[in-house]
């Protein structure tokens, strides 16, 4: 400090005062740049956890697959017991809050959250918590080792994101599901079977605390834009990726029958009925498998066809599984399958498909007034 207003006594006041600026603008500046990049760093690693059309946040998505309500609360005498007494939490004392304001923010029990959290990390006293701000194991995208968070409440934020994901879109809703992913029975890695530990752990851990609060399943009505009549056919995105006929790419038709519908996030959100009907067909054609650029699938994979008023039939395709059973009398906007990624597809997305009078046209004319509010 004395060199500093020895430079102003020699060089004068003015002179001083932008010489000062400029060396804390000298420091202040990379690190402003260093937050920058480390908020977009996390904003991309925060929705990992599973595929890459997973991998995008789904914090905004309209419909998650999956709902949960509540079925009690928390027992506030033995939560805080825990949170509050480091023995018992470890690096996790003082952050109960968190884990409720986060499970809130994401429809996520928060018994559930800290139950995994203290198991994955020995009450909050494995070197990955206390050294890395890692609750949740979560990898460095390169494989190289576990993330390092700058804070625990980033590292809870990122965990809160892979939990929203298994649970809400790909519909892991119980302890059993999530230790399939989290702790697989058998897996290369464990060696010495420890992994058959994580669920029965992860219940006695759950029972200490109270008890689960929420209980989650299917949710079979999503809240669906409706006009008319008709009825978009996908909660998650209205974007296009591929229009009706002749196109080029690797693998697939050249003449392209439907229009496409997909975006980041998108396997497993359901697949609506464009307008009132009954399923005529809901099958295999072709390959059922996982299909994608680097081993294509054939045909629709999974697809149902309904069948509506006029000689007007709508196909919907590429499911991630058997959608609803023939027969079903279904209303526009009401569930009937999930997307997915079988038969020809290069990713998880929607094929639909407009058929009148046996013959395939054009979605477009159909579903524009979904698109561009024009009616």
């Amino acid at each position: 400090m004395k060199h500093i207003w020895g430079a102003v006594k020699a060089i004068g006041k003015k002179k001083a005062i932008g010489w000062i600026v400029g060396l804390a603008a000298a420091n202040i500046i990379p690190i402003l740049i260093g937050l920058v990049l480390m908020s977009i760093m996390f904003a991309i690693i925060g929705a990992l956890g599973g595929s890459v059309d997973e991998q995008q946040s789904n914090q905004n998505h309209p419909f998650a697959g999956y709902v949960c309500s509540a079925t009690g609360e928390i027992n506030q005498e033995k939560w805080t017991s825990v949170f509050q007494n480091k023995e018992r939490s470890g690096a996790l004392k003082g952050h109960g809050e968190d884990i409720i304001q986060l499970s809130e923010e994401k429809d996520l029990d928060p018994v559930l959250f800290a139950s995994i959290a203290l198991h994955e990390t020995a009450w909050g006293k494995s070197n990955a918590i206390q050294q890395k701000n890692n609750p949740g194991g979560l990898m460095n995208p390169d494989g190289s080792g576990l993330f390092s968070f700058p804070t625990l409440k980033d590292g809870l934020e990122s965990m809160s994101q892979t939990l929203y994901n298994r649970i809400k879109v790909d519909g892991l809703v119980t302890i059993e599901q999530l230790g399939s992913v989290y702790a697989p029975v058998g897996a290369e890695n464990d060696p010495n079977n420890l992994n058959e530990h994580w669920v029965p752990t992860t219940k006695e851990v759950a029972q200490k605390l109270g008890g689960l609060t929420m209980n989650c399943e299917p949710s079979n009505q999503p809240d669906m834009e409706v006009i008319g009549d008709k009825s978009w056919i996908s909660s998650h995105t209205k974007r296009i990726t591929s229009g009706f006929g002749n196109r080029s790419c690797g693998g697939c038709s050249s003449f392209h029958a439907g229009i496409d519908v997909a975006s980041g996030g998108i396997r497993g959100a359901p697949i609506t009925a464009f307008a009132d009907g009954e399923i005529v067909i809901s099958e295999a054609n072709g390959t059922t498998f996982k299909s994608s650029s680097n081993n294509m699938g054939s045909g629709y994979g999974w697809y149902v066809e309904v069948k509506h008023d006029d000689g007007l039939r709508t196909r919907y395709a590429h499911m991630k599984e058997k959608g609803k059973p023939v027969g079903t009398n279904v209303e526009a906007g009401e569930v009937i399958g999930k997307v997915g990624s079988t038969g020809a597809s290069t990713g998880a997305h929607l094929h639909f498909e407009i058929i009148v009078n046996g013959e395939k046209v054009d979605p477009m004319p159909y579903v524009k007034p979904f698109l561009t509010g024009e009616q």
